[in-house]
């Protein structure tokens, strides 16, 4: 039997979500995807239907973040690849560079009339920083 972390699974849920808030907040990238998205937060702000999608949003990304840091441990568990916090980096680097870049680009590039490259970047740039930290947690503490 697999042993997981599962102090580690949540703190990864809990960091993802900071890092969420942050990424898509004014002091990193919210202003501009907003614009490169075509919304406008003041609007979004105002909503009663928006706050609640968004509060079941923040639900729905809590349970995608466990059911991620929980198969990631798992394969860090299972195949013993990584035995320090780097691997656990590079693995959760590599896990994004072959799951989710390759899944998430062609959809940013078919789901938008106007592809934008920025826009690209700062959405698949997330899971990129999310799945690395992860590792390095995950690996540290298995």
């Amino acid at each position: 039997m697999l042993k997981i972390n599962y102090y580690a699974v949540g703190l990864c849920a809990v960091i993802n979500m900071i890092l969420g808030a942050l990424w898509h907040s004014p002091l990193l990238f919210g202003e501009l995807w907003a614009r490169l998205m075509n919304l406008d937060l003041n609007k979004m702000k105002a909503d009663k239907n928006v706050q609640k999608q968004a509060q079941k949003g923040y639900l729905i990304a809590t349970i995608c973040h466990l059911i991620k840091a929980t198969v990631l441990a798992y394969i860090i568990e299972y195949t013993h690849a990584a035995s320090s916090w780097f691997d656990g980096l590079k693995l959760g680097f590599i896990f994004w560079l072959g799951f989710t870049l390759t899944t998430m680009l062609p959809n940013q590039f078919f789901s938008r009339p106007n592809f934008s490259w920025l826009l690209a970047i700062i959405t698949i740039a997330y899971p990129m920083v999310s799945l690395s930290i992860d590792g390095a947690i995950l690996a540290a503490w298995h």
